[in-house]
């Protein structure tokens, strides 16, 4: 072994430490004692029971050859306007569709400032 391939692991640690702290050239088990793994085991644990009952509460049904939450099948799957007819994928217009019945860019050109006419029953004619 030569003298510069001797001096490169000592050099290379200290590059490391001088640019990430001491600590990224300790070995970790270096930190790591028995009490710290007794607590890491039961956290561990605790954290399986609450997945499993997690899974447990949540009801599956199958279709199509697929699982899916029954929480997902009871949605409203109506995502078409009933203003302007138009059908919408975008997640916005879940929420004023759900709020005002209508898509966002309806609720933008109908609704919005005229929120008490809206909820009174009002809406716009087919010209409009």
């Amino acid at each position: 072994m030569s003298k510069k391939d001797s001096d490169y692991i000592p050099k290379l640690e200290q590059a490391i430490a001088q640019k990430y702290g001491e600590e990224a050239i300790n070995n970790p088990a270096r930190f790591w004692s028995a009490d710290k793994e007794k607590e890491y085991i039961t956290q561990s644990q605790e954290e399986r029971r609450k997945f499993r009952a997690q899974d447990e509460t949540q009801d599956n049904v199958e279709q199509d050859g697929f699982f899916i939450n029954q929480k997902l099948l009871s949605r409203d799957q109506n995502r078409t306007c009933p203003v302007c007819k138009k059908y919408s994928f975008r997640p916005r217009d879940d929420l004023y569709m759900n709020k005002f019945e209508a898509c966002f860019e309806c609720f933008a050109r109908y609704i919005s400032g005229r929120e008490e006419r809206w909820s009174t029953g009002w809406r716009p004619n087919k010209e409009e």
